[in-house]
């Protein structure tokens, strides 16, 4: 299964479009995605390459916490 980081993939089984259930951390600098459809209940798992720097976390590189001077 192959999909896009914004893209909902399409159930293999009955072809209705699957939601988003859940994202966890795998290993460094992947993420995987585990999408279920509602219809018959199936799930799958995908796993994407991101890049930390492009994240939503990069909005605390830019915060106001500074490390000790």
């Amino acid at each position: 299964m192959t999909a896009s980081t914004n893209e909902r993939p399409m159930c293999p089984v009955c072809k209705h479009r699957m939601g988003l259930a859940r994202i966890s951390p795998g290993q460094k600098g992947i993420e995987e995605r585990t999408f279920e459809c509602s219809t018959c209940e199936r799930t799958e798992t995908v796993s994407f390459v991101v890049d930390p720097m492009n994240t939503d976390a990069v909005g605390w590189l830019a915060g106001e916490l500074k490390p000790p001077q």
